[in-house]
């Protein structure tokens, strides 16, 4: 059994694809042999492309999940928000209600000593 060529890589480690095969050709294609892809993916660049791969689709995942979390509370906090500044407002009017007389009176005693 003679032994294959390497594989060609270009500048960023890609396979370089040599020999391209009709869609009809690749139903009987040696890679839907599993005893002929096995030594395949135990190669070292393939096994670093593979590694890269799965590093990239982590990344992205995390990502992806960092994206979501992040918007979906976003919105809670912008809901709460509006729910509670209602109520804020309300709260805030009562207590200027209740002081303002008593901080009127204050002014007015202490305009009257400076008089």
């Amino acid at each position: 059994m003679t032994e294959d060529p390497p594989i060609r890589l270009d500048e960023q480690g890609i396979p370089i694809l040599e020999t391209a095969v009709a869609g009809t050709e690749a139903e009987d294609a040696w890679l839907t042999d599993p005893e002929q892809v096995e030594p395949l993916l135990n190669e070292a660049q393939i096994g670093q492309l593979i590694d890269d791969l799965a590093d990239d689709l982590r990344k992205l995942v995390s990502w992806k999940i960092e994206t979501l979390i992040k918007e979906e509370l976003g919105r809670l906090l912008q809901e709460a928000s509006e729910r509670g500044s209602e109520k804020l407002a309300g709260d805030i009017r009562t207590q200027l209600r209740l002081a303002l007389p008593e901080l009127l009176a204050g002014v007015v005693r202490a305009a009257r000593k400076t008089d």
